[in-house]
């Protein structure tokens, strides 16, 4: 049986745009302005929290900037739809027999917008920072799923939209489709077993 494990922000979610209003707002409210599109790139090429940590340097606390940046993403919630080809791409590999299944940063929210957006029950198990596992690139969130279900690694992929998600699934020792795309900054890692630019050509691939 093959296994896929799905990414979520960026990937099976059309959610930066939120993520970036939030991570711009929780700056400003220390008096920090930064500029969209150097932002957004460094959101691709690390994460949120690495993002946000780095302002330690200068006398911010991470931990708030953290609290606040979650506080102000999850109260939008609401506004967050699938990625374009999401629904009929995750809809038509259930149909095949494929197990899919989440592993994502978000937090427990990502049930509730799943559920909203009602693409929930093509997942069989959702992993979310709640489990309070390291973060990718460490690849306990995997493993994790893949000890619960007895995946077989070499018939499991990760899906993802950032080199870190490439990264996590080296480490697990899965395979990997990087999605890409256009317009997005993120740089192939050159471990991808795939890449494509839109959803749907992952129910065209030899999975």
């Amino acid at each position: 049986m093959t296994a896929l494990i799905w990414d979520l922000d960026g990937t099976v979610l059309d959610s930066y745009g939120v993520i970036l209003d939030c991570v711009l707002a929780t700056l400003r409210q220390e008096g920090v302005i930064c500029d969209p599109s150097e932002t957004y790139r460094r959101l691709i090429a690390g994460s949120v929290k690495e993002f946000l940590g780095g302002f330690a340097a200068a006398g911010l606390d991470p931990d708030r900037l953290w609290d606040r940046y979650r506080a102000l993403s999850t109260a939008r919630d609401g506004e967050i739809r699938l990625t374009d080809g999401a629904r009929e791409t995750l809809e038509a590999l259930s149909g095949r027999g494929f197990a899919q299944f989440v592993y994502t940063h978000k937090g427990e929210s990502a049930l509730t917008v799943l559920e909203s957006l009602g693409v929930l029950p093509c997942f069989t198990d959702v992993l979310t920072a709640g489990a309070g596992l390291p973060r990718k690139p460490a690849p306990d969130g995997i493993n994790a799923l893949c000890a619960r279900h007895s995946l077989d690694k070499s018939h499991t992929y990760y899906i993802g939209d950032r080199p870190i998600d490439v990264r996590c699934a080296v480490n697990a020792r899965v395979k990997s489709v990087l999605f890409l795309p256009p317009g997005s900054p993120a740089v192939p890692t050159g471990d991808e077993t795939y890449i494509v630019g839109d959803l749907r050509e992952i129910s065209k691939l030899k999975l």
